[in-house]
């Protein structure tokens, strides 16, 4: 019987009934049967073929065990009769050749080699049907095109789109379907499961206040919470971080949870205090809310949300400790939450130790009282076991410190010394070192971070680094230490940018003074001295040397064979090779000192970028329009076509753009608008352009890729390229056989995506090489984001829950009592003092309002804060390892927690010693700490001699 022929009709209004479906029935026999039913009989199965099931069922054959009685089989055996009547015998070349030789001439060895040849075809035709209609053929079609109609509703319903699939089985169109049911069904399908997730909600909290008021169903009770605990603990931690990914539904049902578990666990959920007797809840079905309520909070991820658990778990054990029973005293200040401590040894910090290698001397080193306490920690076997709350809120803290610690800043010395130490300089690509210390991906390059990195220069074979203190080091790629070497001949010269190319031998820097030196090869007068003579160590260029009017250099830049730089005027100056019309002078003659672009003048240029090999240039001026020449291959020239000119032509496709920067990498050009859309041009292959093709493209063309992403930077390597956002996110596209986008499997990048990891490093600057890229953070930044799971959440709700824990866990931690505190009371100290140093660090290097976190000039949760820091950080009687992290909170949060000059220096004179006839006063190592932390808080914003200048005055005034 011939395979039947179908198609599959997918109608949107069913999307929601196939998102529902168990797909994993597809794979059972009866599951097959049941969905592919569901599918004739909803229309979206039609058959094309002239055979086809009257009732929609599956084909019956022989080796079925569905067999269709009564008249419908009898009718399937005339129908199958009347089409075998119709259906003409198949012709078999084969047979009638054998048969003419059986009374014919007697085939030759030719002829039996073509009968051989059309018998083995009409074999395998015949092989092929026969496969095709198998049974188990006919499954594999079913299964194929339910798991489509399953994926066409999961596609339409999380990409929003109306999308058309066609599955067939032959060669026979099938009509579009109709576009009146593809309507839009997502805010619907939301509504009712908010109103659906109320009803059930409700339903279930009313169902047991019910059941705990009346006693009865107790069982049902406590099996309806333990399958909601079970369900939770199968979950990994923190799924629900990500709010943007969590349907908003969701989140309320989590909410509204979590205040009935609240209200379970402290026994007013019928809205009275908890009652002893009937009607009351019974302990194992609190003790099981909250351990849903631990879970929930866990799944939620945040900080806040963690520490309202710890000051819940707190709050539990003091109404337990001080019930008159002792029986009920026991039960109520423990309860079977080993799992729990469990998975909190199990999760680990989503932010790796950026210092990894320095780390190994850490080891050595005290532990921190929290480290100590987990290092000694032995959890008990059995499950069932009840464990003190206070311990195990004791116990999650510690482990959210040590979450914490891999995302703490290092200390600084004083408040005005430049944080260098903090930047962080990440390399990947073809880099000796990386490969050499046996990473694969990207690596960080502790010894530039150490140099305080403000820009990078990627040459063929090595690079440049200029560090804060205006000082230019060099670095080869292929060296297997990273060790940059200081440019003698430019130590005493206060260097403000660099320049080279990353198919160029030559290298420039710019002094404040407007000076240009220039080094390296030579060839055709690139390095501006009238030579070609090749020079190991920088040489000013005479030509911008001195205080000539109009001579005073502010940019530079390096093509593969020439360089250019813009004076303060505005005005252009190219020398070096001139193939093509490179330097836009109007010849292809080489200049061996710098010369003025005279196709520029009366326009101010602002910006100016070189290419390569059979380069062309770009020059962007104040008005935002974009000039180019030189060679024209590939388009790269910006006005269409291939032809090349040797003087500066308007790029009519930039017009009204407001271009700001240009680039050239190899025979492709890019230019970046004041809005932060970037445009690309020229060669295509390996899709360097990121437009996602290979094609060439010889006029501006907008990246869609980076649409909705405001770039302020754009680096350009040979042939792949890198984009910075404002949000600190670095886009890659264009070759990866180096790596050059983190992906090891060395697959091209057709279209701009962010690199994973860089978005939480606040990165400033990047740079790219022939194969190398580079990124580096602001020297004056850790980097850490506003919500990192577990450990930072800039809220106001999270200080205040730091400000009440630390309240709570100070009371005599000053030594007028409780001396010394407990081991427990030091770690919840520590850790509070570490969590709040770590979100007071992230609020300011992301410039958050104060005001929005509750810690405004004068607030009640401000002075709270600073009183208790202050107080742990000057006071004598205080452990060393909690006034230390008290001291760390002051260095690093001291703008905050004490944002006024007038109020620093008040303090400071309140701290100031008095010495009485000339005798020396001791000061604590506290008080001295916070003596010389308000000295340099107040010389750090000049804030000295405000201070200064208000407490004259109002003495003059007393006087």
């Amino acid at each position: 019987m011939p395979s039947e022929s179908f198609c599959l009709a997918a109608q949107a209004r069913l999307d929601s009934k196939w998102l529902k479906t168990d797909i994993q029935l597809a794979f059972t026999r009866d599951g097959l049967c049941g969905l592919w039913n569901e599918m004739v009989k909803d229309g979206e199965i039609v058959y094309t073929g002239t055979e086809s099931t009257q009732n929609g069922e599956l084909p019956p054959r022989k080796d079925d065990s569905v067999e269709p009685s009564g008249t419908k089989k009898e009718d399937l055996n005339d129908k199958e009769k009347k089409d075998e009547e119709e259906t003409p015998a198949p012709i078999y070349r084969a047979k009638s050749i054998l048969d003419s030789w059986v009374w014919g001439k007697q085939p030759d060895v030719n002829e039996l080699k073509e009968c051989l040849s059309v018998l083995v075809k009409e074999q395998q035709a015949l092989a092929v049907q026969s496969a095709t209609t198998t049974l188990s053929a006919l499954r594999l079609k079913q299964r194929l095109v339910i798991l489509e109609r399953y994926f066409i509703a999961l596609n339409r319903t999380v990409f929003q789109e109306n999308v058309k699939v066609k599955w067939k089985s032959s060669g026979i169109s099938l009509p579009p379907v109709d576009k009146k049911s593809s309507r839009p069904a997502g805010k619907g399908v939301e509504g009712l499961a908010r109103v659906g997730s109320r009803a059930a909600l409700s339903f279930a909290f009313a169902f047991l206040r019910r059941a705990w008021r009346s006693g009865e169903d107790a069982d049902l009770c406590s099996e309806l919470l333990q399958e909601s605990l079970d369900a939770l603990r199968a979950l990994p931690e923190a799924s629900l971080f990500d709010e943007s990914t969590v349907s908003s539904v969701w989140l309320e049902v989590v909410e509204r949870a979590t205040r009935f578990l609240r209200s379970v666990v402290t026994g007013d959920v019928h809205g009275t205090p908890a009652t002893k007797g009937p009607g009351s809840i019974p302990l194992q079905d609190q003790h099981l809310a909250l351990a849903i309520l631990l879970e929930l909070a866990v799944q939620r991820g945040t900080l806040s949300q963690m520490l309202s658990a710890i000051l819940l778990l707190l709050q539990l054990w003091d109404s337990g400790a001080q019930e008159t029973d002792n029986e009920r005293s026991a039960q109520g200040t423990s309860a079977p939450l080993l799992p729990l401590l469990q998975r909190f040894q199990s999760i680990i910090c989503r932010k790796d130790a950026p210092h990894s290698e320095g780390d190994m001397h850490l080891l050595s080193g005290p532990l921190s009282p929290n480290e100590s306490f987990l290092r000694y920690l032995t959890l008990p076997q059995d499950n069932e076991l009840a464990i003190d709350l206070r311990q195990t809120a004791v116990v999650v803290m510690a482990h959210l410190d040590r979450l914490a610690t891999p995302c703490m800043p290092p200390l600084c010395s004083s408040p005005t010394s430049h944080k260098g130490s903090l930047q962080e300089v990440i390399g990947w690509g073809l880099i000796g070192w990386k490969y050499y210390a046996n990473v694969i991906g990207p690596i960080q390059c502790e010894g530039l971070a150490n140099l305080g990195v403000t820009q990078i220069a990627c040459a063929e074979k090595r690079f440049l680094i200029l560090s804060r203190n205006g000082r230019v080091y060099t670095q080869a790629y292929n060296s297997d230490t990273l060790a940059p070497q200081l440019v003698q001949g430019l130590a005493s010269r206060n260097i403000v940018k660099i320049a080279a190319h990353s198919d160029g031998h030559h290298y420039l820097a710019l002094a404040a003074t407007g000076e240009v030196y220039s080094w390296g090869c030579g060839d055709g007068g690139r390095l501006g001295h009238g030579d070609t003579v090749p020079l190991e160590e920088p040489k000013v260029i005479s030509a911008f040397s001195g205080k000539q009017a109009g001579k005073h250099v502010v940019h530079i830049a390096c093509g593969s064979t020439y360089s250019a730089a813009i004076t303060a005027e505005g005005e252009l100056y190219t020398w070096g090779r001139g193939n093509y019309g490179r330097l836009g002078h109007g010849s292809s003659e080489d200049e061996a000192i710098p010369m003025l672009v005279a196709g520029l003048k009366g326009l101010k240029v602002i910006d100016v970028a070189c290419g390569s090999g059979d380069a062309q240039t770009l020059a962007v001026t104040e008005n935002g329009q974009v000039w180019s020449w030189g060679d024209g291959d590939y388009g790269k020239l910006g006005r269409g076509g291939s032809d090349g000119c040797k003087t500066p032509k308007l790029i009519e496709k930039l017009q009204d753009l407001d271009v700001v920067k240009v680039r050239c990498g190899s025979q492709f050009s890019i230019a970046l608008t004041k809005d932060g859309q970037v445009y690309s041009w020229g060669k295509g292959d390996n899709q360097r352009l990121g437009h996602g093709t290979e094609e060439h493209v010889r006029y501006p063309k907008l990246l869609e890729g980076l649409q909705g992403k405001k770039v302020i930077d754009v680096a350009a390597g040979s042939t792949h390229c890198l984009a910075l956002t404002e949000d600190s996110e670095v886009h890659s596209w264009g070759s990866n056989d180096q790596c050059q986008h983190f992906d090891t499997l060395r697959v091209t990048k057709p279209e701009p995506a962010a690199l994973p990891g860089l978005d939480t490093k606040h990165i400033v600057g990047i740079a790219c090489g022939p194969a190398q890229s580079f990124a580096w953070s602001s020297c004056s930044e850790w980097s850490i984001g506003l919500r990192v799971p577990f450990v930072v959440d800039i809220c106001s709700m999270t200080f205040e829950q730091l400000d009440l824990l630390l309240r709570q866990v100070s009371e005599g931690m000053d030594g007028s009592a409780d001396w010394p505190p407990p081991q427990e009371k030091e770690c919840v100290a520590v850790a509070t003092l570490n969590l709040l140093r770590l979100q007071l660090h992230a609020a300011i290097s992301h410039q958050v309002d104060p005001e929005f976190l509750g810690l405004g000039l004068g607030s009640i949760l401000l002075n709270s804060l600073k009183q208790t820091v202050v107080t742990l950080a000057s006071s004598a009687g205080v452990l060393s390892t909690v006034q230390s992290a008290a001291q760390a909170v002051l260095q690093s949060g001291w703008s905050v927690l004490l944002p006024t000059a007038e109020e620093r220096a008040r303090a400071l004179s309140a701290l100031l010693p008095c010495a009485v006839s000339g005798n020396e006063v001791n000061i604590s190592p506290g008080r001295r700490f916070m003596i010389d932390l308000l000295v340099g808080s107040l010389m750090a914003d000049g804030g000295l001699e405000s201070a200064l200048h208000a407490a004259i005055t109002a003495e003059i005034q007393v006087w």
